[in-house]
């Protein structure tokens, strides 16, 4: 379909076939037509182009040393074990690490909507020592922390801190309230 413009009935246009260029006519064309690449229409777009792509790039550098650093921000534990030995160590003295470093980013961020309260502030009011390990069970690159918070009686208080092993180290992933995950 061709665009006419109102008025415009005109059945037949100026254009009429012609024969095919020569080449030395194409040459002679071609050397005779300025350089395609317009600096006012494509240079623009090549700015444009080129600093989303710087863009991309620094974000990109900037998470992975976010990951990074939560990761290798003295290094994870190397097992279970050793995980509860520096989390109840920073539990009192260093609320920044856990959050930061023995959990995942995904269970530091949703401590808000269990306690009320961010992670660093939960652990900023631990006051003392107040639970006790009863188990730590490993099966491949899980483990289960089982504990109970002393003075809640003998069948109250347990929780259950679910670990993962990742980036050569343990994390905690989530924490599960609850009875004991193996029967007694």
């Amino acid at each position: 379909m061709i665009a006419r413009h109102r008025g415009d009935t005109r059945i037949h246009s100026r254009w009429r076939p012609t024969a095919s260029p020569t080449a030395e006519q194409v040459a002679a064309h071609e050397r005779n037509q300025p350089e395609l690449a317009d600096e006012s229409r494509v240079g623009p777009w090549r700015a444009v182009v080129g600093v989303v792509a710087v863009v991309v790039i620094a974000v990109a550098v900037v998470v992975g040393e976010q990951g990074a650093g939560r990761a290798n921000g003295g290094s994870l534990p190397a097992t279970p074990q050793r995980w509860v030995e520096r989390w109840t160590a920073a539990s009192l003295d260093n609320p920044s690490r856990v959050c930061e470093q023995l959990f995942t980013p995904a269970l530091a961020v949703a401590f808000r909507a269990d306690t009320g309260r961010s992670c660093l502030a939960y652990y900023s009011d631990v006051t003392s020592r107040s639970f006790r390990i009863r188990h730590v069970l490993q099966d491949g690159p899980t483990a289960a922390v089982e504990a109970q918070q002393v003075g809640e009686g003998r069948k109250w208080g347990y929780f259950t801190m679910v670990l993962s092993h990742v980036h050569g180290g343990w994390q905690a992933v989530d924490i599960v309230p609850g009875g004991s995950v193996r029967p007694r």
